[in-house]
């Protein structure tokens, strides 16, 4: 089951526009250094304080800025994302997403460890293996 589909129940928060009071917020960017002429998404997600990239994503998702696909590892505690837009990891071709900060240091722990606040960025790149 698609995390999208497996909390549809969650109460989300409001759309960009609605009040901001209290949240943080979040620039997501979706980037694809396989392929630099596919077009990237950039999108503004508001979240509390202290909320994991995993379900900024979720709210992201909700808000209709980007669509996901990811597997829960239970050994980690994290998603692994798999796949954003329709863009699949395929170890055949060595190509998988990647994520890190706004300046292009990657993360040591999965999408359900890191936390975001007000005016971070995150960025989920598309890349190969040793690229």
């Amino acid at each position: 089951m698609s995390g999208q589909n497996k909390y549809r129940g969650v109460a989300f928060l409001t759309k960009a526009g609605d009040g901001t009071d209290g949240l943080a917020t979040v620039t997501l960017k979706v980037e694809n250094a396989v392929n630099p002429s596919c077009p990237s998404t950039v999108a503004e997600v508001m979240v509390p304080p202290g909320t994991s990239v995993y379900n900024m994503l979720l709210q992201a998702f909700y808000n209709g800025d980007i669509t996901f696909q990811a597997s829960w590892y239970g050994q980690f505690w994290s998603h692994f994302m798999y796949s954003i837009n329709g863009l699949e990891e395929d170890d055949k071709q060595g190509t998988y997403w990647s994520f890190e900060d706004g300046q292009g240091n990657a993360f040591d722990r999965g999408v359900d460890l890191i936390s975001v606040y007000d005016g971070d960025t995150i960025v989920f790149r598309y890349v190969k293996y040793g690229a």
